[in-house]
This record gives structure tokens, C-alpha cells and sequence, in this order.
């Protein structure tokens, strides 16, 4: 259920004694605002239960919102059309090895 999906995990429950909150990497700033303003009311019921969900989990420290240029953000090859000089770039940024 949703709420349980935001719920913060107990100590038993983490692997190495503490949890650390997941980073998601965003290149959209009016995004990680909208994400951030509690007082945000989206006029679609999906937005508002997604954003409601992500503001719980921001709450709870389970995410971390971080802000990375389009040109950093290591899963554009996986969204956009790119070149392929990007795309070598990229791949190789995450540890893969494209043939080129």
C-alpha cells in the first residue's frame, strides 16, 4: 500500500545500522521546487497522489532530491535522443562498455 511505502524503516530493518536516504538525480529545477512546496496542489488526481507520495518520502528522509545539469545526468541516453558521442560518454560514465 501506499503508505507503507513511505513509511520510514525501522533500525531492524537496514542493513548496516542506519539508512541512508536514495538520491534522485533531476535536471529540472521548476521540478525539485514542485516536489519541495507543500503547499503544491496539482489539478490532476494522479499528479496530486504522486507528489503526495514524494512528499512523504522527502519527509521521512527515504529521498533526497539533487540537482544535475542535463549534460551530467547519466540516464539521459535512457530518455532522449542523443548523439552518439554523448551516449559513448555516458556509458562509459556508468561503468559500461560500449563498443565503439
Amino acid at each position: 500500500s501506499r503508505s507503507r511505502m513511505v513509511e520510514k524503516p525501522s533500525r531492524r530493518h537496514a542493513m548496516w545500522g542506519s539508512s541512508v536516504p536514495v538520491s534522485i538525480h533531476c535536471d529540472s529545477q521548476a521540478a525539485i521546487r514542485i516536489a519541495k512546496n507543500y503547499a503544491y496542489n496539482g489539478k490532476r488526481r494522479h499528479i496530486r497522489i504522486r507528489h503526495g507520495a514524494v512528499k512523504e518520502l522527502l519527509k521521512n528522509g527515504i529521498i533526497s532530491l539533487e540537482y544535475v545539469r542535463s549534460e551530467r545526468n547519466l540516464a539521459d541516453p535512457l530518455t532522449k535522443g542523443l548523439t552518439r558521442r554523448i551516449i559513448l560518454e555516458t556509458s562509459r560514465a556508468m561503468g559500461l562498455n560500449p563498443q565503439d
